[in-house]
């Protein structure tokens, strides 16, 4: 097990059809114990992890608020004593075109996207430093930082300053031993953002669709699964020399580019 003895600090883990409660799982399943930071299905999603046997807290999250964001670390660090790896995973699509845009739209993506991101690393690379720990943060990019497409003005500006944001705190805390990475999925896999109207409405799980083991990758849509053994492959010794990168994980269409 890779993560034997860490805790993986998960924002967003608790949207029942996305990225993060993926994450939770395969982090869990590797021997993590696991604080599920957010999303509406945050006590489902840790309460799935100790069915499977793992170790799980659920903690309330608005990763625009720092009051919550250092109450949540706290709880964490109360819980389990320390945190190894932040996966910023938690945003928000945001679908306005030029004209249809307001400020106060723009702003709100920009504040879970970009300022949510820097709140949590801000306050877990604070605890990792205290503690001696050389930790991973991962932050959920998109192709669509480098990639204009119309309908989401807000969310490509916002994860191309999540990219810049990743490579600045890479450079900042490189002296401490932390590394800071970012994945940016494509293929349209569907998650919490681009699929909630699939979301039960009871807070139940839905089946999370299985990793396609024979389906040639560059032929087929993107499931969750495919982006998750990047973050995990960042999360872990096997990655201690990797820092500033932006991973793309999108079955080859970056080559279109």
């Amino acid at each position: 097990m890779r993560f034997e003895s860490r805790v993986a600090f998960v924002t967003g883990g608790g949207g029942p059809l996305g990225i993060g409660r993926a994450a939770c799982l395969a982090f869990a399943r590797e021997g993590a114990s696991v604080v599920v930071a957010g999303g509406r299905s945050a006590d489902a999603v840790a309460a799935e992890i100790h069915a499977e046997g793992g170790k799980a807290i659920a903690v309330p999250l608005d990763v625009t608020v720092p009051q919550q964001v250092q109450a949540a670390v706290d709880t964490a660090m109360d819980t389990f004593g320390r945190i190894d790896i932040l996966f910023n995973n938690a945003g928000i699509l945001g679908s306005q075109t030029l004209f249809e845009i307001t400020p106060e739209q723009f702003d709100e993506v920009m504040a879970v996207n970009v300022k949510g991101c820097l709140l949590c690393a801000q306050a877990v690379a604070k605890v990792m430093i205290q503690h001696g720990i050389r930790g991973r943060i991962i932050n959920n990019s998109s192709i669509y930082a480098e990639e204009s497409h119309i309908g989401v003005l807000s969310y490509c500006v916002s994860k191309a300053a999540l990219n810049r944001l990743t490579r600045s705190l890479a450079l900042e805390l490189r002296h401490h031993g932390i590394t800071v990475n970012a994945v940016a999925p494509g293929g349209g896999a569907p998650t919490g953002m681009n699929a909630s109207q699939n979301i039960p409405k009871d807070n139940t799980l839905p089946d999370l669709p299985a990793a396609p083991t024979d389906a040639p990758p560059l032929e087929r849509r993107a499931t969750v699964w495919d982006y998750i053994g990047a973050v995990l492959f960042l999360a872990s010794d096997e990655a201690t020399y990797i820092s500033g990168d932006i991973v793309t994980i999108d079955g080859g269409a970056v080559s279109r580019r």
